[in-house]
């Protein structure tokens, strides 16, 4: 028997594990080779705000004894506090490199992130039977966002795992006690505060509750999931403030206030979203099931549907705010398509053409896995921090207004982050010069206006030289022709002040007031 062989008898033997290694693999593949971060708040709301903690400092803000802090900014310390404490705990056994440590994080996610895939089984088999539930399986496991997403830092996805299990702990045996449902309460309302707007899925699941006239589970469930919300914000938030739930106040109260303010669009959007992400035609058909046996899949798809129905209603509108429900449609949409399909088995033409989806689904979703799950997102942001990390006393780091917000974090300095207007970059150094700021590094885009603004910025600061160009990645580049308005990921140029820095991959600044040694 060859390899191939042993291959597949196993995966008829052990087919749950074999996903699940499979998943493994391909998440560590993630972890270890799409470095950097999706999108602003996976990192500066979770991975640069712990850091900073870690290191004495409040990047944000945040805590009431910081200079700036006016109070609450509405984010949950529960997520984020998390970090910290990895932080803590890495920094004690002596690893201090920003790189390694965002190794470390991508590696735990990648192997939190198998139980989405884990529960999302066990949901579709209890509802549709084995082999829907191995398809479900496969496409949480493999689908060509999963991998990457499951290693990223955004709230959107992290507060999924605790949803599907809560959920799971309800619907695995056909009789329900009340035990069951506390139990199944607490564990789902952990998630609210990883993510506050996963309140509308746990609404949602207590609603069809009683819907289903499960009303002392419906009122277990929902008191013990409201237990654990309250028990995790009142409890860091005192701890902080001295008062409970602060946090969760101002962030109710900045939505509702600043929802304008924010991203908008259609109230389909994110109908139009699950559709492309899922990869037309098959996007249909997990929709369509999504939506075809609703009824009789009541407890999974309201709280989803109302979740859905929020963010197609309310202004502000981005992409990721709807990432939380994407496992359980897929969960929902394979189970009712499944049912419907087999309703119309003796249909020959449908049976071709789904057939055929299928098929051009695989061939186009492995090549968007492949390119996806080693994507290295914002390089030129980390790679240009990284890139000073090995420079001592950086500050003032002086960018360009075009220039992206820089993660700190990877430059290991907490240092002032000086913007100056691209379009009077003369006037700009002039009055940070005369405030007695002088830049040691400068950064800005490569376009065509880089020479001449590096020509404006010498006549003031003459010693500048250029140091080297951060190129991104592949992806990057293709975001960014396609739409640079939302995509900013331009090459990044680094220029050096040679009076402090006089040779490249110098460690010291010179801090003497002439910029020479004696």
């Amino acid at each position: 028997m060859n390899i191939i062989d042993c291959l597949k008898s196993y995966y008829l033997q052990k087919p749950l594990r074999c996903i699940l290694i499979v998943s493994l693999l391909l998440r560590l593949i993630a972890a270890i080779f799409a470095k950097g971060y999706g999108m602003h708040d996976d990192h500066f709301l979770i991975i640069e705000s712990s850091g900073s903690f870690v290191d004495g400092f409040d990047y944000n803000s945040w805590l009431p004894a910081s200079h700036y802090n006016q109070g609450p900014h509405g984010h949950s310390f529960f997520y984020m506090g998390l970090h910290y404490v990895l932080f803590v705990i890495l920094n004690a056994l002596g690893i201090v490199s920003p790189d390694v440590k965002m190794y470390v994080v991508r590696i735990i996610h990648a192997v939190y992130s198998l139980s989405v895939v884990y529960f999302g089984y066990r949901i579709a088999n209890k509802y549709a039977g084995r082999q829907t539930a191995l398809q479900t399986a496969w496409l949480l496991a493999a689908f060509w966002f999963m991998p990457w997403l499951s290693v990223r830092n955004l709230v959107e996805i992290q507060c999924v795992p605790f949803l599907l299990w809560g959920i799971w702990i309800y619907l695995k045996k056909d009789t329900v006690n009340l035990k069951t449902a506390v139990l199944s309460g607490l564990i789902a309302g952990i998630a609210f505060s990883v993510r506050f707007q996963s309140a509308f899925i746990l609404l949602g699941f207590a609603l069809a509750l009683l819907c289903l006239r499960q009303f002392k589970n419906a009122i277990a469930w929902g008191l013990a999931a409201l237990f654990s919300m309250l028990l995790i914000q009142s409890s860091i938030d005192f701890f902080i403030w001295g008062k409970p739930c602060v946090e969760l106040a101002e962030y109710v109260r900045y939505n509702i206030i600043h929802a304008g303010d924010y991203l908008q669009g259609s109230s389909l959007m994110y109908v139009y979203l699950i559709l492309g992400l899922f990869i037309p035609p098959v996007s249909m058909f997990i929709f369509w099931g999504f939506f075809v046996r609703w009824r009789k899949y009541l407890i999974l798809f309201l709280p989803c549907f109302i979740f859905l129905l929020f963010h197609s209603l309310f202004l502000n509108k981005q992409e990721r705010f709807v990432l939380t429900v994407v496992p359980m449609v897929i969960i929902l949409g394979m189970t009712g398509w499944k049912e419907f399909i087999s309703l119309h088995s003796g249909n020959k033409r449908l049976n071709r053409f789904v057939k055929g989806s299928w098929r051009m689904f695989i061939v186009i979703n492995t090549l968007l896995l492949c390119v996806m799950s080693v994507q290295y997102s914002k390089k030129t942001r980390v790679e240009s921090m990284l890139y000073l990390s090995k420079y001592k006393q950086v500050e003032p780091l002086v960018k360009l207004s075009d220039v992206p917000m820089l993660p700190l974090f990877y430059l290991g300095q907490w240092v002032d982050r000086i913007d100056i207007d691209k379009d009077r970059t003369g006037s700009s150094i002039a009055a940070l010069l005369e405030n007695g700021i002088e830049p040691r590094f400068v950064l800005l885009t490569d376009n065509k206006q880089a020479s001449q603004t590096i020509d404006s910025l010498r006549l003031y600061v003459p010693d500048l030289i250029f140091e080297t160009k951060i190129q991104p990645g592949f992806v990057d580049k293709l975001l960014f022709s396609l739409n640079p308005f939302h995509n900013k990921n331009e090459t990044i140029l680094i220029y050096r002040n040679q009076k402090y820095f006089k040779d490249k991959d110098c460690c010291h600044a010179d801090t003497s007031d002439n910029g020479n040694k004696e």
